[in-house]
């Protein structure tokens, strides 16, 4: 097992979910998703309790499920209600039912020993529930989704050291800056990584002019995050200050929800407010992090085929900028053995 389990992940969008049935592949596990008639949403194992035929390829009858190869009936719950041919569905007929959150654009899904959810509440994201408008000093949001072809720690690792912007993402950098100040802070709890570092004064970069309403000749002072949060979520934050404080936040959150370990659906949402925000920020953030994203996956995905040609595990080193990597990967571990009972 290369991920946990007792853990919330993000199965879907909101969206994404409409009248039909959507089949989705997390921790290995098929699950089929549909919105019900009180907008709750029902997540079942997509698996027919009669046969191995799945029940998204079935249809619906209202709040239920019938299954495309017999018929068989299930409600939300995953209690099998009918089977045409006889009179009763046997005793005990039905398939697991996965509890449910919905907070802002995100369904999550719990995966884990029934009853866990008391344990491990799902992470908040303040930035994506916010109501009030952005002249209020709310949030925008927007985002996107992807499969990729590579672990989940890779994902984790790679965004918890922003270190290879200048190789893979220089556009992105403030002019004049050349390097990033060394991670001094960085917070460690019993399930949680965050790491901080300020940067000196430079000018926009163009990205950050056109989405931010800012003097892009103006030096301003900037402050970057990044947090491990649980397994299924990865939270970053960008803020641009001016002499009075804050003028521009961006928040990157990335949900990261394995489908099998070699494979991950990402769902990056974007969250931001300022004081001159663009108009047109939402669709310039859109277009600078898909082509970010797409490189990030190109290079995750590269990583991935080599770890999965080595015949031999092969150990690589690890340098100071890993230092919040590092940290995750043996939280990871640590609640993987634990659920092994290690």
């Amino acid at each position: 097992m290369s991920y946990p389990r007792e853990c919330w992940y993000v199965a879907a969008t909101l969206d994404e979910l409409g009248d039909n049935l959507m089949a989705r592949r997390i921790l290995g596990t098929p699950v089929v998703l549909y919105r019900l008639a009180d907008g709750s949403v029902a997540a079942l194992e997509d698996r027919c309790a009669h046969r191995p035929y799945p029940l998204s390829a079935g249809h619906r009858d209202g709040d239920h499920i019938v299954c495309g190869y017999h018929g068989c009936t299930y409600d939300s719950d995953g209690t099998c209600v009918l089977v045409p041919s006889q009179d009763n569905p046997p005793l005990g007929a039905r398939v697991r039912a996965f509890p449910v959150h919905l907070s802002g654009p995100f369904v999550w899904v719990w995966m884990g020993t029934p009853g866990g959810t008391r344990l491990r509440p799902p992470p908040a994201t303040p930035e994506l529930t916010s109501a009030a408008s952005i002249s209020e000093g709310g949030w925008s949001s927007t985002g996107e989704r992807r499969n990729v072809a590579a672990g989940l720690m890779l994902l984790h690792e790679h965004y918890l050291d922003l270190t290879n912007v200048f190789e893979m993402h220089a556009e992105m950098v403030p002019p004049g800056i050349e390097a990033l100040p060394p991670l001094e802070e960085v917070e460690i709890s019993e399930v949680s990584v965050s790491y901080a570092r300020e940067l000196p004064k430079a000018p926009l970069a163009l990205w950050e002019a056109e989405a931010s309403g800012l003097d892009a000749a103006e030096a301003f002072g900037r402050r970057e995050t990044g947090t491990f949060v649980t397994p299924g979520l990865h939270r970053q934050t960008y803020t641009i200050s001016g002499a009075d404080g804050p003028v521009f936040e961006l928040v990157r959150l990335h949900g990261f929800t394995p489908q099998d370990p070699g494979s991950t659906r990402v769902f990056l949402q974007l969250a931001w407010r300022g004081t001159e925000v663009a108009a047109d920020a939402g669709q310039r953030l859109a277009e600078v992090f898909h082509v970010m994203a797409d490189r990030d996956t190109a290079v995750l995905e590269t990583m991935q085929r080599c770890l999965d040609e080595d015949e031999t595990p092969r150990r690589y080193v690890n340098v100071k900028a890993d230092r919040a990597a590092v940290r995750a990967r043996r939280i990871v571990q640590s609640m993987i053995e634990e659920e092994r009972g290690l």
